[in-house]
C-alpha cells in the first residue's frame, strides 16, 4: 500500500486536482489544506529517521518525490547554499501565467522542507517562465 501511494500517476492526478482549486481564489483555503495534508501523508509514508541522516535538504526533497518519478525531480546544484533543484514534471499550470496558483501548489514542497528545517523558494515557474521545468532554491532556515 505504501508504494502504491508513492506512485507518479497518483502524484500527477492530485496535482491536477490541486491546480483546479489553486486557480480559483475562492478555494485558497481548501488548496492550502489539500497541499498540507498531502505533505503530511508523504512524510508519514517515508522513513523520516533515514531521511534525516541525509546532509543535504535537496536530497531529502528528491527522496520524498514519487518513487517511479525521481528522474523528473533533479538536483542541479548541491555543493553550495542554496541548493538548486528542477522539476520536469508537466505542470497543469504551464503557460497559464497564474503564479499565484503556483505558489499555492508549492505549499506541498514548502511543508516537506519545513519538516527538516528547510526553506524552499520557486525561482522559475512553468506557469509563467515559458520553460519546460520549474527551478527551486532549497536552503536551511536561518
Amino acid at each position: 500500500m505504501r508504494n502504491f501511494l508513492r506512485k507518479l500517476w497518483l502524484f500527477k492526478s492530485l496535482l491536477y486536482v490541486f491546480a483546479y482549486f489553486g486557480r480559483k481564489p475562492f478555494f485558497s483555503g481548501i488548496t492550502k489544506l489539500l497541499t498540507s495534508g498531502a505533505a503530511f501523508i508523504t512524510l508519514k509514508l517515508n522513513n523520516i529517521n533515514q531521511l534525516s541522516e541525509t546532509k543535504n535538504l535537496a536530497e531529502i526533497w528528491q527522496a520524498l518525490m514519487p518513487i517511479d518519478g525521481k528522474h523528473l525531480f533533479k538536483i542541479s546544484e548541491i555543493n553550495k547554499e542554496p541548493a538548486i533543484t528542477e522539476i520536469y514534471l508537466h505542470c497543469p499550470l504551464r503557460g497559464t501565467g497564474d503564479i499565484s496558483a503556483c505558489y499555492k501548489l508549492m505549499n506541498y514542497d514548502r511543508k516537506l522542507m519545513e519538516k527538516f528545517g528547510g526553506n524552499l523558494i520557486v525561482l522559475e515557474s512553468q506557469s509563467n517562465s515559458g520553460k519546460q521545468y520549474c527551478k527551486l532554491a532549497i536552503s536551511k532556515k536561518e
